[in-house]
């Protein structure tokens, strides 16, 4: 035992000391990382991680659907409210609901996309994973990473950036669109609104697109077709070439084994179920062909009623048009069946019928295309109105005071010095100093109605085209002068076609519209077109001029709707040879047809091989053609019968007009006065009675004056006497009892001024002989009879019957010699 001390102050050394001491020192990234460390990190991420998601949930509500996912096609459908006849879309997108997509386009839909979309939270974590690890490998077949919910989301609240915080937003918003919004919802509006190329969105107008069917309709192979397809379109397609059908049937195939694996189907049915044909695409530009023009009218009138672009592109609207399929096909064929080919370059033809009594446009043709010609020829061409603007002056002249018996100046020139230039008819025909409105508005004799418009003002004749329904614009006020009645001011077809309406309805008129209702995308109707029509004339006019105008069909330029075989009213017009034009009516439905050359300031002679394009030809030809096809089954409807105004002016069928300063002298013997036409016999058609436009019972009305015996006993022996008033109006055409007498009986023997001198002579006398003549006449044989019998009886002193019998050879006598042809009815 060692007795060796220790040393008082030596110290032990310190455990902990002595384990430092023994430990290697960490040396590089050991001395930062550590799984302490590690811990803590990824504690705190975590943390951090779940407080952002906290603060994106509560700081990220869900946002109202975007503009572009509401949007929806707008559909015009033809009259009948269910044919479609074009669409307005920004996209082309028609919603449909859930209980309208089959079932196996639904399971197709999710086999392709999401199979776990019914049991997903809005989000896949494998399926991101899966995402990626495609990626990776280059490979797309196994589908994208995210769900339904996310691509409807990103859909129908988001854009289609690519930034972080839109998938954010992304993710957030599906979670909680998947916690309120049931899966049949989510998926109804995926399929409502997911891109399916050829320019549609939503699987409604992709069936359509690739399958010419609802899709309701859809099969099995159809369905996984579309869902194929739908991956992406330009790479899918099949009919865009052989790689894209070879990528088509790979991805068809997955579609199927997807539906397998989800148990939609079996694998019997998989493997029996064989693509389907998936029709080419077809490039249709919606205002494409002559039908454009009516989607452009329809969508005018549209923002005329409130609604804007955006609404009209978007809004779903239902809209119902007042245009008729048959009607617009008919139009369509009548011009391109019977426009000319021969020397026709730049020849345009517009077209515009209207429904009387309501304004309802039913036809409209304004161009072969609406893309390539955006201006309608129907609608926004003004051409010179030419002649067809004659009813209408006749409209104002039976308003104030005259009457279809009515004489003005038929020779041509017309030329009085209050005038300026003179009027001419055409081709110079010369019809005789005092020819009645009747025979004017049969053969559209110029001077006659320009005589009218100077002695009643143009005023009136403007005031009557602008109630019938041309426009109170500067067309009708620059030309406020006589030459208005012959047509120097321009109008539109579609406003001619509503005028002759106003005709066709008895004096109503209703402005014209093409938007017979409008309803919203919820079902609601927005809008219904209430008509108004307007009483602008009385029926007692409107009458009288309809049966002007169905004269003028059977007697007169119109003659070509004859071949309409139904009652029709007509009348034909030109502008110089650069407008020629067709316009009339039935009961049920007017029309105009207009033909003219580029701007309407160059000829048309030359046209079809004619030396002269005239109204009756071509224009008319179309217009017959027309209106057979749009009232083929309607029935046939009459006119009513005419009221037969009286005039109160002094001017209503004397053999010479009452004296009017200014105008070509009545007693120029050069000239002839051609009266109206008659039969063989220089008749006019009459009732079983009489009555009617060939005199009643008693000679009334056309046929004959007033019993015959009023003339006779105000003018004894004169003008009126015997009926000579009517009796000379109606008696001939371009021939009749006057002419003949002034042709062979002489001035003072057998014509209007022998009567006048004789009756002057005779006074109460051949009065009498015309109470009896005049009455006999009108009842038995109309108005020639009383031209003959009765205007000329004043030339003898008719104390007897072997005198009246007399006159009677003397008339015929003169016709005999006179070589005078009168037309038969």
């Amino acid at each position: 035992m060692s007795s060796e001390a220790e040393p008082e102050n030596e110290s032990r050394p310190e455990k902990g000391a002595k384990y430092r001491a023994g430990r290697r020192k960490r040396t590089g990234w050991r001395r930062v990382f550590n799984w302490k460390v590690f811990g803590f990190t990824a504690l705190g991420m975590f943390l951090l991680g779940a407080g952002a998601v906290g603060v994106a949930f509560a700081m990220i509500d869900v946002p109202d659907p975007n503009d572009f996912s509401t949007s929806e096609t707008s559909i015009v459908y033809w009259d009948d409210g269910e044919t479609e006849l074009g669409r307005f879309s920004a996209e082309n997108r028609e919603i449909v609901g859930i209980e309208e997509i089959p079932q196996t386009l639904q399971q197709a839909v999710v086999a392709a996309e999401d199979r776990s979309f019914y049991d997903n939270s809005g989000f896949s974590v494998t399926g991101m994973a899966r995402a990626g690890w495609d990626a990776l490998r280059g490979s797309s077949g196994g589908g994208g990473g995210s769900t339904i919910t996310q691509q409807y989301v990103k859909n129908y609240y988001l854009t289609q950036d690519r930034s972080y915080t839109r998938k954010l937003r992304e993710l957030v918003i599906s979670v909680k669109i998947d916690q309120d919004v049931d899966k049949d919802q989510i998926l109804a509006d995926y399929l409502n609104t997911i891109w399916f190329g050829r320019g549609t969105y939503g699987v409604q107008t992709a069936s359509r697109a690739y399958f010419g069917a609802d899709v309701a309709d859809l099969d099995l192979a159809q369905s996984a077709a579309l869902a194929a397809i739908l991956r992406s379109p330009t790479r899918y397609d099949p009919t865009l070439g052989p790689e894209n059908a070879e990528r088509f049937a790979q991805r068809f195939q997955y579609v199927l084994d997807g539906m397998v694996a989800t148990g939609a189907i079996d694998e019997a049915t998989a493997a029996a179920t064989v693509a389907p044909e998936v029709l080419p695409e077809q490039q249709v530009n919606r205002y494409g062909g002559p039908n454009g023009y009516l989607l452009m009218m329809v969508r005018d009138e549209l923002m005329a009623l409130g609604y804007d672009e955006q609404e009209i592109e978007t809004g779903g609207l239902r809209v119902t048009s007042t245009f008729n399929a048959a009607a617009q096909t008919a139009a369509i064929r009548a011009i391109d069946e019977e426009r000319p080919t021969e020397d026709a370059d730049g020849v345009r033809i517009g077209l515009a019928s209207v429904r009387p009594g309501d304004g309802a446009v039913v036809a409209v043709y304004g161009g072969a295309d609406a893309v390539a010609q955006s201006y309608n020829d129907a609608v926004d061409a003004i051409p010179q109105a030419g002649s067809t603007v004659k009813p209408f002056v006749l409209a104002a002249a039976l308003e104030n005071g005259y009457s279809l018996r009515s004489r003005f100046w038929g020779n041509s020139p017309f030329d009085p010095p209050e005038l300026g230039p003179p009027v001419n008819n055409q081709g110079n025909q010369d019809y005789g100093r005092n020819v009645t409105l009747e025979r004017s508005m049969e053969r559209s004799i110029n001077t006659a109605f320009v005589d009218l418009a100077l002695e009643m003002g143009p005023d009136k004749v403007a005031d009557s085209l602008i109630r019938a329904g041309f426009p109170d614009d500067e067309q009708v006020q620059a030309n406020l002068n006589p030459r208005l009645a012959i047509g120097i001011g321009g109008v539109s077809a579609l406003n001619m076609a509503n005028s002759y309406a106003t005709l066709a309805s008895q004096g109503m008129h209703a402005d014209t519209y093409t938007v017979r209702s409008v309803v919203d995308r919820d079902g609601a109707v927005a809008f219904e077109h209430e008509s108004a029509p307007e009483r602008v004339f009385e029926e007692d006019v409107t009458s009288d001029v309809t049966y002007s105008l169905t004269e003028t069909v059977d007697n007169g330029t119109a003659e070509v709707a004859q071949d309409l075989d139904r009652p029709v009213a007509a009348k034909t017009g030109t502008h110089d040879d650069l407008t020629a034009w067709f316009s009339g009516y039935t009961p049920q439905l007017a029309t105009s047809v207009v033909y003219f050359r580029g701007d309407g300031t160059e000829s048309l002679d030359g046209v079809g091989g004619m030396q002269s394009f005239s109204g009756g030809a071509y224009p008319g030809r179309t217009w017959t053609a027309y209106m057979e096809g749009a009232l083929d089954g309607q029935p046939e409807e009459e006119f009513p019968e005419p009221a037969n105004i009286r005039a109160e002016n002094g001017n209503d069928g004397g053999d010479e007009r009452p004296d009017r300063p200014n105008r070509p002298d009545n007693d120029d013997e050069d000239e002839d006065d051609n009266g109206e036409r008659g039969d063989e016999n220089g008749e006019r058609p009459a009732d079983e009675d009489g009555g009617g436009p060939g005199g009643d019972e008693n000679g009334e009305g056309p046929g004959g004056d007033e019993a015959g015996a009023e003339p006779g006993t105000e003018q004894p022996g004169g003008e009126e006497t015997g009926g000579a008033e009517p009796g000379t109006e109606w008696g001939g055409d371009e021939s009749g009892a006057t002419e003949s007498g002034t042709d062979a009986g002489g001035e003072e023997t057998g014509g209007t001024e022998a009567g006048t001198d004789a009756g002057t002579d005779t006074g109460d006398t051949s009065g009498d002989t015309g109470t009896d003549t005049g009455a006999e006449s009108g009842a038995e044989s109309g108005a020639e009879t009383g031209t003959d019998s009765g205007a000329e009886s004043g030339t003898p002193d008719p104390d007897s019957r072997g005198s009246q019998a007399a006159v009677l050879l003397l008339g015929a006598g003169a016709l005999t010699v006179g070589g005078l042809s009168r037309r038969r009815r």
